[in-house]
């Protein structure tokens, strides 16, 4: 962990009074930044730092590769608005549309307290890694706005890094190890070791959290060799560094090909792949991409590219199996939060209830397309009768229909979701502190980020008939262009207050604690007592969370990575 000398950065730190000529100013080891101040919810002065390059631009014969620190500027450089993001198509556009960036490496700094000639401020740090399944997503403030957190006294950071091909491309060796996304997150922390002091944080005291792709990558970086003395506290927010949707062992070589032979690529060898990829222009890329989804007639939702366990890479960022190092306890050992909503799959089973051709895929008793659907066709030595199994499971006898919606919610949050989640924190509890927690809350002024969607699919939801979904509980931690306002004490703030005092308050020591709320002591998780927080407004210890549905898996012909490990590789020490 960084000590004096990064501390250091804070006295040297240049800050001049905000003025209609000049805004915030401060020193960072790449050169000084003009940044802006800003209100926070409760109408508190905070100043932000935007668009601040980490890395050099992942172009050229950076593209493939890990990337590499930023080589700075001269003169004040302004922080006011975003950088680019990264490239990606735009989330729910029909036909596809490209929007981003290749040169997308930029961190983002929020924080109430800048250092003064006789204020040295060091203030807790949370560095949010933001989801989006590895292909979407940024760190900006359309949906991950600073203003309910800067109403605490700690520095936020967010981050953009490569995701999809140019994240995750694999030839499954040397030639293209993939994980170039996590190689990312890795500098970005590094970054703020050597920087955040200068923005009075404190380097000793950084908590990385995520959401979903953003919490299975909280979980991969504590994994992550990589990542060893980067932060001293992890939260993990629906989503585990071995869920299906990212380190799961499936294979991408083929993907690689596949998507080398769409761009007219020679696929003899790996090393041929990688030089053609790399001279392609990028939309070229991420047009043979959208050819690649295309093959997937079921659309099964598997993500092409996403991280993988890359003992063949000169510089591997996860070289042990995620079940082996976390069984071992052979990983980076700091307090970790985790959890999940009540009912993360109701986000999924209502997009899909909205896309008229898909739901109709879903219905009928076709179990090799139920496999596809859910993804197991390579999870069982039969997945015909698995995909039959969990269709009667949760179903019965009936179809699937708007009368089993919950059922159908249950299907989906156990496939992606609850099994993953449930055994990360199983494996990890037995060597390091571990606090679960479930988000059931359904009351006045609940946050429902499936509304949030239909309305930008231009549809409506009736949210008595919708659970805790996937992704809820993000809006009571950012403030989202697209949601309502808030208003003082109403019951929704309420909420907000009490997440966010949970969240900051174990940024602070390590322990989830809140005095907006009447809470009970919050146990550490252990696999005999599994107990676990209830965050609602009324909060209570709970035990068991999904015990029977659990059950029904574990007795499952069902292989993957948060069952047991796929490979086992014996140089797994930090």
């Amino acid at each position: 962990m960084a000590g004096g000398l990064v501390r250091l950065l804070g006295i040297f730190a240049v800050i001049s009074a905000a003025s209609p000529a000049t805004g915030p100013r401060v020193s960072t080891q790449s050169g000084q930044l003009e940044g802006t101040i800003l209100k926070s919810f409760l109408g508190n002065n905070f100043y932000a730092f935007k668009g601040i390059p980490y890395a050099e631009p992942p172009v050229g014969d950076l593209r493939f590769r890990p990337p590499q620190p930023h080589a700075g500027w001269s003169g004040v450089r302004p922080a006011d608005t975003f950088g680019s993001q990264c490239m990606q198509f735009a989330m729910f556009s029909s036909p596809r549309q490209l929007q981003g960036s290749e040169d997308c490496l930029f961190v983002n700094v929020y924080s109430p307290r800048l250092p003064e000639e006789d204020d040295h401020p060091q203030l807790p740090v949370m560095v949010w890694i933001h989801g989006g399944a590895f292909t979407l997503g940024s760190g900006d403030s359309d949906f991950y706005g600073p203003d309910y957190l800067m109403d605490e006294d700690v520095v936020l950071v967010t981050f953009n890094y490569r995701l999809g091909p140019f994240g995750f491309f694999t030839t499954e060796d040397a030639s293209a190890p993939g994980n170039y996304g996590m190689h990312d997150q890795v500098l970005a922390l590094e970054w703020v070791q050597a920087n955040i002091a200068a923005f009075g944080g404190d380097p000793d005291t950084v908590t990385i959290f995520g959401e979903s792709a953003g919490g299975a990558s909280v979980g991969l970086q504590v994994l992550s060799p990589r990542s060893r003395g980067l932060f001293s506290k992890a939260i993990s927010q629906s989503g585990a560094s071995f869920c299906n949707f990212a380190a799961s062992g499936d294979p991408q070589a083929d993907n690689a090909r596949k998507h080398a032979e769409l761009t007219k690529c020679s696929t003899a060898n790996s090393r041929e792949i990688v030089g053609c990829m790399r001279q392609k222009p990028a939309e070229e890329i991420f047009n043979a991409l959208g050819a690649l989804l295309d093959e997937d007639p079921n659309g099964s939702g598997d993500v092409v590219y996403k991280p993988r366990v890359d003992s063949d890479s000169r510089l591997p960022f996860l070289p042990t199996d995620p079940f082996t190092a976390l069984q071992r306890g052979a990983f980076n050992l700091v307090p970790w939060m985790t959890g999940l909503t009540q009912d993360e799959g109701s986000l999924l089973a209502m997009i899909n209830g909205f896309h008229p051709e898909l739901a109709k895929t879903q219905t009928g008793r076709d179990w090799k397309r139920w496999a596809s659907l859910l993804n197991i066709q390579k999870a069982s030595s039969d997945p015909i009768a698995l995909a039959e199994a969990l269709h009667r499971h949760y179903f019965g006898e009936a179809e699937l229909s708007e009368a089993n919606m919950i059922e159908y919610s249950n299907l989906l949050s156990d496939r992606w979701f609850t099994n993953c989640i449930m055994s990360e924190a199983n494996l990890a509890a037995p060597h390091t502190p571990v606090y679960m927690y479930v988000l059931d809350y359904t009351g006045a002024g609940r946050q429902s980020f499936a509304a949030m969607v239909a309305g930008m699919m231009g549809k409506s939801i009736d949210l008595s008939k919708m659970g805790v979904g996937h992704s809820d509980d993000v809006l009571y931690l950012f403030r989202t262009e697209l949601d309502t306002p808030v208003t003082w004490n109403s019951d929704k703030h309420k909420m907000i207050r009490f997440m966010v005092s949970v969240w900051t308050n174990f940024a602070r020591r390590g322990y989830p604690s809140t005095d907006v709320l009447p809470m009970p002591s919050w146990p550490v998780y252990s696999r005999s007592r599994q107990e676990y927080m209830r965050l609602n407004t009324a909060p209570s210890v709970g035990r068991a969370p999904f015990s029977d549905r659990l059950q029904f898996w574990r007795e499952l012909d069902i292989q993957e990575n948060w069952r047991r490990p796929l490979s086992v590789d014996r140089h797994d020490e930090l």
